[in-house]
């Protein structure tokens, strides 16, 4: 059996259909923090790109799917690709550490295109979601943190598969076709972090979720891919990891015992940066709201983190809004100096302000070599006064399973992203749509809700 014939075979035979109420709850989690996130940034100019390239004269297809947070619609095709980009272009939606990357915001958006084609219900959306990241993860624990190391973008690399088991689930695709549109894939497959900081990053995720739909939507029709194109000498394993720096058995081995969903789960960032300095973010501001110290009377600052965590992307200055929020300098300063981080701290010029650029000058990092605490930070900082204050922080609030995000912080997060698109009142009935996801009827109920309304 072909690697690929595994994959499908092992979504196949997952039991969605008596998926644990926890398992649908947190599937909800996802999905309604997706959806605010896009909502959010589909003002972003990253977006409005996209959305105009999608609407230029010459695009195939009819319109019949919802741009989020537009009036638009769009083919299928372009909509997952334009609300790929929007829900990824604030870099606040939700993170898995199996991944090692942004798994939602690249199944969703063509989950969602495909579900309005069909006229697919909640229930069929919740199953399909949880099929799709079930694959993305899987794959990835064969392969990271290796691939996350190398340089691949995850989220695009690896998401891709999640949304083309999706998809696959959403159209009932059989095993063998399911299986040609994950080879399918392999190909289509791409995102490098040299990107980060930069509107390419929110472009990788729309791109895998456009193509990961594409691929299932070729292997409905008769496409085919190569039997062996993941474990071929020259296929995905091999060219992406290199010889050795893969595991296939953990690929197809351990589905839904438990599902990755609820173990080790996924992470809602409470902040629109770079999910690898939230710990930190959350120490920085627990030192200020504790002490409460003037930002000009800080003279060292030293954060430790996991070394996974201090790659070459959290090093760089902040020299855009973009770049700021892959700057751990900026983050903590931002945390030091305000006792918060908001989406306004990522706009305009919030990142030339000089006193939190003389905070940045201050910010020092060592490492430690922890793997069960990959994602703890420690914030030590030096005053003028002499004091010496520290905060540790052993995984950031909103960290899955162990540590969720309490749903008065989601509804929040929701109503606040969705909020600069949406009018209040849409908003909230928007977010008590997704909160009965699994009941509702047809999601072209949900994605025209999503839309600005001209009552509104």
């Amino acid at each position: 059996m072909s690697l690929a014939v595994a994959i499908a075979s092992q979504a196949a035979a997952l039991d969605v259909a008596h998926l644990p109420a926890e398992a649908v709850d947190w599937a909800k989690v996802a999905i309604i923090d997706a959806i605010g996130c896009a909502l959010a940034g589909a003002g972003e100019d990253a977006s409005k790109i996209a959305l105009r390239v999608c609407l230029a004269p010459g695009g195939g297809g009819a319109a019949t799917c919802a741009a989020l947070g537009v009036a638009e619609r769009l083919p299928a095709l372009d909509a997952a690709f334009v609300n790929g980009v929007s829900g990824h272009a604030l870099d606040f939606d939700d993170t898995s550490k199996s991944m090692a990357g942004h798994p939602t915001v690249v199944i969703l958006p063509a989950l969602l295109a495909a579900a309005e084609e069909v006229g697919a219900s909640g229930r069929d959306l919740v199953e399909a979601y949880v099929t799709g990241l079930e694959a993305a993860t899987r794959i990835a624990r064969g392969v990271n943190f290796h691939h996350y190391e190398k340089g691949w973008h995850p989220t695009a690399t690896l998401g891709i598969f999640g949304a083309a088991a999706a998809c696959s689930r959403l159209l009932a695709l059989d095993i063998p076709r399911a299986a040609h549109a994950l080879g399918i894939c392999v190909s289509l497959a791409s995102g490098v972090k040299s990107n980060f900081g930069s509107p390419t990053k929110p472009l990788h995720a729309g791109a895998a979720s456009r193509n990961g739909l594409l691929a299932a939507k070729l292997a409905q029709q008769g496409f085919t891919a190569s039997a062996d194109a993941f474990e071929h000498p020259q296929g995905f394993l091999a060219v992406f990891n290199g010889e050795g720096n893969f595991d296939s058995g953990r690929i197809v081995s351990g589905w839904g015992q438990p599902l990755d969903l609820l173990d080790p789960g996924i992470s809602i960032k409470k902040y629109p940066c770079v999910y690898s300095i939230h710990a930190a973010i959350d120490c920085a501001i627990s030192l200020q709201q504790k002490h409460r110290f003037p930002s000009d009377s800080i003279r060292r600052v030293v954060v430790t983190m996991h070394r996974r965590r201090l790659l070459p992307h959290v090093q760089r200055d902040a020299q855009s809004p973009l770049s700021a929020k892959f700057s751990l300098a900026y983050g903590v300063a931002r945390g030091l100096a305000d006792g918060r981080v908001s989406i306004a701290h990522f706009e305009g010029e919030a990142h030339r302000n000089p006193a939190i650029r003389r905070v940045m000058g201050l910010v020092a990092t060592q490492a430690h070599s922890d793997d069960a605490n990959d994602y703890a930070a420690t914030v030590q900082v030096d005053l003028a006064d002499g004091r010496s204050l520290t905060e540790s922080v052993h995984a950031p609030l909103g960290s899955g399973v162990r540590s969720p995000l309490p749903d008065c912080m989601l509804k929040a997060k929701f109503q606040d992203c969705a909020g600069r698109v949406l009018a209040p009142a849409q908003a909230q009935s928007l977010f008590e749509l997704l909160r009965g996801l699994e009941a509702l009827p047809d999601v072209r109920a949900l994605t025209r809700l999503a839309q600005p309304q001209e009552s509104a």
